[in-house]
């Protein structure tokens, strides 16, 4: 793709380089639209002062959408599993996947989006350690939803009151969790000046190749390669007096 800058005869040739399917990125705009009225409607379940709008003909309304939307938010994955199941393992291989360069990650994680010191960063993959992160939070929240909704939801009367004030206790953290992850995502894809082609990526499918050099180095030139080069770059220089000798 080739872009004229305005103004000037100059044209900036970009490269644009695969990153997501067609149905990866449904898939995740459909999960994305669905944990919005999950959250909504179940922080007013979940909020005592907003009660007088979780009775009533307004609180059947709030479960009930917030029910639909907890059957298409659970599914979303199923049916990945089954529509593109070798994708999914990838994706969980790499998801599960932490080493030293994670740690550094980290390390480097407010000097580089807060501060903007770029050489800091370590490779990455196709998916940087904070990805991953959100991946299993929301994978591991997702789960949790499930094993505690399903129960409140069929089983309500059925089981003993103490066990339901702890299924809706657990229900509450991993809302509260998956919730924190949601909005750090969001602010890093959508706002943060630095990570737009994260959202271009959800958007089109695509990464710029200069984006995936600074980003995922590992998965742009292969993990023995970007490794080495990183290693080398950041290789402590020798004292003076090994110098000498």
């Amino acid at each position: 793709m080739s872009v004229r800058i305005k103004g000037t005869s100059n044209v900036l040739a970009i490269r644009w380089i695969p990153k997501y399917t067609t149905l990866e990125r449904t898939l995740h705009w459909v999960h994305t639209a669905t944990f919005i009225p999950l959250a909504l409607t179940g922080f007013i379940l979940f909020a005592s002062w907003l009660q007088p709008l979780a009775q009533g003909e307004a609180g059947l309304f709030v479960r009930l959408v917030h029910r639909i939307a907890a059957v298409i938010f659970i599914g979303v994955p199923i049916l990945y599993a089954i529509l593109q199941p070798r994708r999914l393992m990838m994706h969980l291989r790499e998801f599960l996947s932490f080493d030293k360069y994670d740690i550094l990650w980290l390390r480097g994680a407010f000097p580089y989006y807060v501060l903007g010191r770029h050489g800091d960063m370590p490779p990455q993959p196709r998916f940087n350690t904070g990805e991953r992160m959100n991946a299993v939070v929301t994978t591991l929240g997702t789960i949790v939803f499930a094993v505690t909704g399903i129960p409140m939801w069929f089983m309500r009367g059925m089981i003993p009151p103490s066990v339901y004030e702890g299924l809706v206790i657990i229900h509450g953290v991993a809302f509260i969790v998956t919730g924190v992850m949601f909005m750090v995502h969001f602010y890093l894809a959508v706002v943060h000046p630095m990570m737009w082609q994260g959202l271009v990526s959800m958007r089109f499918g695509v990464v710029s190749e200069s984006y995936a050099r600074e980003h995922h180095a590992i998965w742009y030139y292969g993990e023995k390669r970007a490794k080495q080069q990183w290693e080398a770059s950041h290789k402590q220089p020798d004292s003076e007096e090994q110098q000498k000798g």
